[in-house]
């Protein structure tokens, strides 16, 4: 109540703005990454996950959905173990994402751009060390 009195409802409907703003700005920024995957991106809240560029072309394959999955999953706990970034995770159509909520109000547009980069750098390192040797090469078909 002492935060309404303070900044009135024009001042949350302005915070509240911004956060959907910076929503749809990490959507678009996801949308233009080669090696990430836009899910949803409703209000305040978008959800998206990496996608090796290799594997892009076959992710509803059973096999290759089950390592996405779990790529992300790890991905996740790293990222959240980190303390670099913040994000949760969601289950979209059966696939493990990862979800940004934007209720902040100290995040900066900077924030929101850097979120990409941490991703996918975290994401490449975890693909290169663990990815099954049943998917590796998984791009080139014979």
């Amino acid at each position: 109540w002492l935060a309404f009195q303070q900044a009135g409802a024009a001042g949350y409907r302005t915070l509240i703005g911004e956060d959907l703003r910076r929503a749809r700005l990490l959507a678009d920024i996801v949308e233009a990454a080669p090696e990430l995957a836009l899910l949803t991106q409703h209000l305040s809240i978008t959800t998206f996950r990496y996608v090796p560029a290799d594997l892009a072309s076959r992710q509803d394959e059973a096999d290759v959905t089950a390592w996405l999955d779990q790529l992300n999953r790890t991905l996740l706990d790293r990222l959240q173990r980190s303390g670099e970034l913040f994000v949760s995770n969601a289950v979209v159509d059966g696939r493990y994402a990862l979800r940004a909520c934007f209720v902040n109000f100290q995040t900066t547009d900077d924030d929101v751009r850097a979120v990409p980069a941490i991703v996918v750098r975290e994401a490449r390192a975890i693909d290169t060390a663990s990815r099954p040797e049943t998917l590796r090469g998984a791009g080139v078909r014979s």
